[in-house]
């Protein structure tokens, strides 16, 4: 799997392609015959690097999308899913039965994630950026279709800036298409407490983003 990622000591690199590009054509041509992923974690942990580069084909895109929807920055999210795995490669979980590297790379990348958002609201960097997109609308200098395209992304990142974490995390893992057992697993919950957690985060999304809304609107 040329050029996906390179795996030598305790170094992994990957190209510099979108990640869509390095790894959907494998995933679309998994097989049910491919081999299982403990399998492929117990043989990663004896040293097999094609076993290694196997679960990254696998998770990397599903991973990469979770974290982008909660930093925001494509170039932020492919580093810290390249950090994830890379913790896998040096310290990889136990190769036991029960072990769901699923749910563990979602886990890590989701608390990497939030972790990079807390330290970027530190340091004012965030709050900055938003005022300097509100500018650049004001000026009216680029075409109104990209400004109308980058207000409302930017609405949705404030609102979604807003949520608990908790919730947040929620509404990026079933965005990217897991199941309530699957986001019950990465956030470290019941089951039957996912509905609970999404229904009161959709609540809280419409209600900050109406008043987001309802305030541009009186500014107009």
């Amino acid at each position: 799997m040329d050029g996906v990622i390179s795996v030598a000591g305790t170094d992994m690199t990957a190209d510099d392609e979108r990640p869509a590009s390095r790894v959907t054509a494998t995933m679309i041509d998994t097989k049910a015959s491919d081999p299982s992923d403990h399998t492929l974690l117990r043989e990663s942990r004896g040293g097999d690097a094609r076993a290694f580069e196997a679960l990254f084909t696998r998770y990397y895109l599903l991973v990469y999308g979770v974290v982008a929807r909660i930093v925001g920055d494509a170039a932020e999210a492919e580093e810290l899913t390249q950090e994830t795995f890379l913790r896998l490669y040096l310290r990889p979980i136990e190769a036991t039965e029960s072990a769901n590297v699923r749910a563990w790379l979602l886990r890590v990348g989701t608390n990497a994630a939030f972790n990079a958002v807390r330290a970027r609201r530190r340091r004012a960097g965030w709050l900055r950026r938003l005022a300097g997109r509100a500018d650049a609308r004001a000026t009216g200098d680029d075409p109104s279709s990209i400004v109308a395209d980058r207000d409302e992304a930017d609405r949705v990142r404030q609102v979604l800036a807003q949520l608990p974490e908790r919730q947040r995390a929620a509404l990026a893992l079933r965005a990217s298409g897991l199941s309530y057992a699957e986001v019950a697993g990465v956030l470290g919950v019941r089951p039957g407490s996912v509905g609970t957690i999404l229904a009161r985060a959709e609540r809280a999304f419409r209600e900050k983003a109406g008043g987001i809304y309802l305030a541009d609107g009186g500014e107009e």
